[in-house]
């Protein structure tokens, strides 16, 4: 009976190691009944995901902000224990990459034009692919990027030789959400300087060319590295407030009439200066289908302190099947060069900085359909229409004087949109620059005699 002793103590000497190795990972192959599920049993739940307004077609009057990372109104299911082991020593690559397939989406939208100028050599353009990746860490942490390749990446091929070509991270934010009326983000931002910058996806835009003065006084897409702000809230029953702040590196000193303030982007790695830009943007819509916005921005471009001052206003108002849109934007400059580089950069010039930049554009977007046409189609086509829109537009990238910087341009358009991701655009347009040392303007007889006319045809989809 003695030598029984030792093994009826072998089970309790043994239950130690046993739940031991349940806290190590083993798991039992038969769960009790009442055992509650595995996270991994049951796929975890995701927010709604990126998603791009599409003019015409959705709400331009909601949150006003293009990607903008949206939170689950629910925790994710084992969205901790995943993480822990994603970052074990021991998880190779490829395991930590297949753990962020349940909450990470991928999607984008491309944009291939034809180009035919009254000066110049017709051409076919694989102008954007854009990559578009989201995933939603917790219940208030999410993150968003924009990869795009313009021109096909690189290299490029101009004028017979090969080039670096564009790939960029053109939007790329992790967002903290604080509370129902404020999230903080930190990031590669889209600088809220007017509502174009924020929506610029070529799917939304009914138009396959960007507002002139909005690709150069307001240098789109414009994007910049820093942190802040944004959120929005009632005010009443149908008024709405948006706001977004940031402090981002800002413009530097290569500032030009002609290219505005485009290769006057900051840099991902670093600031040319210890001061930093401030930017935001407050829009306010007294009811669904009319928004309008304020936006600014200041900050020192060189190392002397010299300043950049801008102020944009911008509308949409949607009136049955008519929209109607514009912004203006005014940049005050100190006078200075372009230089404040560091010593021995062939970017330090002698190049007059301009003093100050002007643009502005009005675009009306009318909405149709053609029955008989329709009927013609497929069925998943019934429901789509065609576009005609007229937008007139001037810059002024050097308000001392009268230079080529000057362009007036007048643009008649018109798209075939089968469904809402897929559009087929086309546009004309007539524009005269300031190179003859005389302001261009619609209204003046120089504009229709010394202008010349362009042709732009594009597809776009959103994927």
């Amino acid at each position: 009976m003695k030598r029984r002793y030792p093994l009826m103590l072998l089970p309790l000497l043994l239950a130690p190691l046993s739940g031991l190795a349940q806290d190590e990972g083993a798991t039992s192959t038969k769960p009790a009944a009442d055992a509650p599920r595995r996270p991994e049993a049951e796929p975890p739940k995701q927010g709604e995901g990126p998603r791009l307004d599409l003019e015409g077609l959705e709400d331009p009057a909601a949150t006003g902000t293009a990607a903008q990372a949206p939170n689950a109104e629910t925790p994710i299911p084992g969205t901790q224990e995943t993480f822990k082991e994603r970052l074990q020593p021991t998880t190779t690559l490829a395991q930590r990459a297949a753990a962020i397939l349940d909450r990470t989406t991928l999607g984008g939208y491309a944009e291939h034009d034809f180009l035919l100028p009254q000066q110049g050599t017709s051409t076919f353009r694989n102008h954007r692919y854009v990559l578009f990746v989201y995933s939603h860490i917790s219940e208030r942490i999410s993150t968003a990027t924009e990869i795009e390749f313009e021109f096909a990446g690189s290299p490029l091929k101009r004028d017979g030789l090969l080039g670096a070509g564009e790939v960029l991270l053109e939007f790329s934010v992790v967002d903290l959400k604080l509370t129902d009326w404020a999230t903080f983000r930190a990031g590669v931002i889209l600088v809220p300087v007017g509502a174009y910058n924020l929506r610029h996806d070529a799917p939304a835009q009914e138009l396959p060319d960007r507002p002139i003065a909005y690709t150069t006084v307001v240098p789109t897409t414009w994007f910049e590295s820093g942190a802040g702000f944004l959120g929005g809230f009632d005010l009443g029953r149908d008024w709405r407030l948006n706001y977004e702040v940031y402090a981002v590196n800002g413009l530097d000193a290569k500032i030009m009439d002609g290219q505005g303030f485009r290769g006057a982007r900051g840099s991902h790695l670093q600031d040319n200066n210890n001061d930093k830009a401030i930017t935001g943007r407050v829009s306010v819509s007294p009811f669904l289908g009319l928004e309008a916005g304020l936006s600014g921005y200041t900050g020192a471009y060189d190392l002397e302190g010299r300043r950049v001052n801008m102020v944009n206003a911008d509308v949409f108002w949607r009136l049955g099947s008519l929209d109607l849109t514009g912004e203006v934007v005014r940049a005050f400059i100190d006078p200075g060069y372009v230089q404040g580089f560091p010593e021995g950069s062939t970017a330090n010039t002698r190049d007059r900085v301009p003093t100050g930049m002007f643009g502005y554009y009005a675009q009306a977007n009318y909405r149709f359909r053609v029955e008989p046409f329709f009927r013609l189609l497929p069925d998943e086509w019934h429901e789509g229409h065609f576009t005609a829109s007229l937008r007139y537009e001037e810059q002024d990238t050097d308000t001392e004087f009268i230079t080529a910087g000057d362009i007036a341009r007048l643009t008649l358009g018109l798209n075939f949109r089968p469904l809402p991701p897929y559009v087929l655009k086309s546009s004309f347009w007539w524009e005269k620059s300031g190179g003859d040392g005389v302001a261009p303007h619609a209204w003046d007889g120089e504009f229709w005699e010394d202008g010349h006319w362009t042709f732009l045809a594009s597809v776009a989809y959103l994927f």
